[in-house]
């Protein structure tokens, strides 16, 4: 009796365990069927082109992305901000404040000033 519990419990333990783990189609586990609808010349086709375009890296060196220009000045930015203060303007805490358009001009303004002075 005690050679049976001992070799049957962890049998059915072990069936009980398998089938818990079991997986069936759930959903975003599906098998999808695709067919392409492009011939094997035109996906070659559309590869080199987009390897041409440097759209494609080649090995682990990434395609170098063109650095744009700084939009403002340390300055531009300081006077700004500044401005924004003057008039009230920061936010602080949860309270959001927005500008007018008049607001939003004077402190545009206020960036190309100081813009000009750091400049001469």
């Amino acid at each position: 009796m005690k050679l049976s519990t001992r070799i049957l419990l962890p049998i059915a333990l072990t069936v009980a365990a398998g089938a818990s783990f079991a997986e069936g189609p759930i959903q975003g586990n599906e098998v999808f069927s695709f067919t392409s609808q492009a011939s094997q010349a035109d996906v070659r086709g559309q590869a080199i082109a987009a390897r041409n375009a440097g759209l494609i890296a080649n090995g682990e060196i990434t395609p170098v992305q063109k650095t744009e220009a700084v939009g403002k000045t340390r300055a531009q930015v300081a006077a700004e901000t500044a401005e924004a203060r003057r008039l009230g303007l920061l936010n602080i805490g949860e309270e959001m404040k927005f500008a007018t358009p008049a607001q939003a001009e004077q402190i545009r303004m206020a960036g190309l000033q100081a813009n000009q002075v750091a400049s001469k």
